[in-house]
């Protein structure tokens, strides 16, 4: 691969040095041979796989989008598969990433519960209100401009009915991510009008997205609520409430593509 910096002869070599091993990715088709980022446990880490399968690419889990983006962003990775809502978050205002006009997949994000929760239709239900009166809708247009503080979140502290504990995976902005006084995110103030519409207190548990399976069928927690995509696979495993919003599996990479 061609350097496009001629500094000096000692600067330019560890910048050879650094680019022989990135591959430029300007369509689906390059990631085949591509290193490629992924988050763990995630539906972008199992298309990527069929991608590069019998291909010299090679697929790299991550624990969170922001390694990811390091990862990326240091050219340690190619390029990366993930949800189109945090790849607009990391390339709309910005000269660094820019998103491949052609998606790899769409889904729909939905609630997990453990198989037989009947408080799946109770969230179902709590769903269908915040949809009708257009809670969610506002939810999810304060996102496209507002960085919202986690303090003017309503989590229905001391509701009678008891809590509602529900995991994620919060460094998956718009969808949650941790500040410093608490969580934010689309996910997370829907939960809370859900929440509030159970009359139960909200309480947001952090984890690894590849670990909230096995917390949701312990019964650490309730439920998951993490732009968590209606697979056949996970459908095995739990039961899903109504979708509440889709999304695009599409290829996130540098912008200038060197």
């Amino acid at each position: 691969m061609k350097s496009i910096f001629k500094i000096c002869a000692v600067l330019c070599l560890v910048i050879l040095a650094t680019c022989e091993s990135f591959a430029a990715v300007s369509s689906i088709s390059d990631i085949k041979s591509a290193k490629i980022g992924v988050l763990s446990g995630s539906v972008s880490e199992y298309l990527a796989a069929e991608i590069v399968s019998g291909d010299t690419g090679k697929v790299i889990p991550f624990g969170t989008i922001g390694e990811i983006i390091d990862a990326l962003r240091s050219k340690d990775i190619d390029a990366a598969v993930m949800d189109e809502s945090p790849a607009r978050y990391f390339a709309i205002g910005s000269n660094e990433f820019k998103i491949l006009s052609e998606p790899v997949e769409s889904e729909y994000y939905a609630i997990a519960f453990k198989k037989g929760n009947p408080l799946r239709d109770e969230v179902d239900k709590a769903l269908d209100a915040i949809i009708a009166d257009k809670t969610l809708a506002g939810i999810m247009a304060k996102y496209l401009d507002d960085e919202p503080d986690a303090a003017n979140i309503d989590m229905n502290t001391g509701a009678k009915n008891g809590k509602l504990w529900v995991g994620c995976a919060a460094s998956f902005p718009p969808y949650e991510e941790r500040v410093s006084d608490g969580f934010v995110g689309i996910d997370i103030e829907m939960c809370a009008a859900i929440a509030k519409r159970l009359d139960k207190e909200l309480v947001v548990v952090d984890y690894r997205f590849d670990a909230l399976p096995e917390a949701l069928e312990s019964g650490k927690i309730d439920m998951i609520c993490s732009a968590l995509a209606i697979t056949e696979e996970r459908l095995k495993m739990m039961d899903f409430s109504k979708p509440y919003d889709a999304n695009q599996e599409v290829v996130l990479v540098l912008a200038d593509g060197k």
